[in-house]
């Protein structure tokens, strides 16, 4: 089967297209035909080589982090799934493989498309989809009483977190460019500020939950605007200890020099994040076929709008990392195959 590969760390030249053998599935898997592969941020993160401590992927390997395609088999022990089912998933961290013909993945990490969606749209749903839902639903546990402040809200993320926070009826707030306002509105939010005019220390208001999207953010800044008792969480700040330990698997030693090392560096922030009683959290998502259940839900309901950016051939991959690399896009960038 034809797969790219990250033949080494660094820039767009490591991107390689190969020819790789198929894959098999063994007890508890699937194979999946992938019919298209959502592009994101951390996918060039992946190829600079930012988690090659954590990670125990090695180059060279196959990266995509979400897909969607159609069952071609099914392993022992598997149930709910047959052959020529459409389905979609966020990879296995410590795995990856999606950008390729075709695909290894456990069961418990699929799930059937939205019957409404296109192989496109489904395939920009997991990840972001999943860590908005995650992040919104248990780590914030926004509800009706809530005003939310989601910052980069023109990121997939950020589109999906203001939907799911909206529709709990919550009153939400954003930032973004002000070229997006209109479409977020029309996503709910109530209030778009232009991140321009407003940097972290000058968002206007208070709120009782917070959703952090961009890295770098001046978290003590942002602190600020969340009121005592709130929750503030980041999906792009330093790992809080034990965030991202086991998203992959590890020695113990290893896991533990992890902790430690995060604990030191992420200690003046939670400190000041309890002497406000803020809860503060760094969420790492973890791929899960039961968010992905309750996400094609909500895009058969028409209660979650899926905005795409651009979509690319399979041969034309490196264009598609262009885009997503230049920071423009607004939208999910999709990498298609055909059947």
């Amino acid at each position: 089967m034809r797969g790219y590969e990250y033949i080494a760390y660094g820039g767009p030249e490591v991107l390689r297209l190969t020819q790789r053998p198929d894959p098999g599935a063994a007890p508890g898997e699937l194979v999946v035909e992938v019919r298209a592969i959502g592009l994101n941020p951390v996918d060039i993160l992946q190829r600079r080589g930012a988690f090659r401590f954590t990670s125990p992927l090695r180059v060279p390997f196959v990266p995509g982090n979400e897909f969607a395609g159609t069952v071609s088999a099914v392993g022992a022990d598997v149930a709910g799934f047959q052959i020529g089912d459409r389905v979609f998933a966020r990879s296995d961290k410590g795995r990856l493989g999606a950008l390729a013909e075709r695909v290894a993945i456990r069961a418990e990490l699929v799930a059937h498309m939205p019957r409404t969606a296109s192989f496109t749209t489904a395939a920009a749903v997991p990840l972001a989809g999943t860590t908005a839902l995650q992040a919104v639903t248990r780590a914030l546990a926004v509800t009706a009483d809530d005003t939310v402040l989601i910052t980069a809200g023109s990121s997939m993320v950020g589109m999906f977190a203001i939907q799911i926070a909206a529709a709990t009826g919550a009153h939400v707030a954003t930032t973004a460019s002000a070229r997006n306002t209109a479409a977020l509105r029309a996503l709910g939010a109530a209030r778009v500020f232009d991140y321009r005019q407003h940097p972290d220390h000058e968002i206007p208001g208070t709120y009782t939950k917070l959703l952090d999207l961009v890295p770098g953010a001046n978290l003590r800044s942002l602190l600020g605007r969340v009121e005592a008792g709130g929750r503030l969480v980041s999906v792009a700040a330093t790992p809080t200890p034990g965030s991202i330990r086991h998203d992959y698997d590890m020695p113990a030693w290893r896991g533990f020099a992890l902790d430690a090392a995060l604990s030191v560096l992420t200690a003046p922030i939670r400190r000041r994040a309890r002497g406000r009683s803020i809860t503060y959290q760094r969420l790492s998502m973890r791929p899960d076929g039961a968010d992905l259940r309750t996400l094609a839900d909500l895009v058969d309901r028409d209660a979650l709008d899926v905005t795409i950016d651009s979509h690319f051939d399979f041969t034309d991959a490196p264009a598609a990392f262009d885009r997503i690399e230049g920071g423009h896009a607004l939208g999910k960038v999709v990498i298609e195959l055909e059947p």
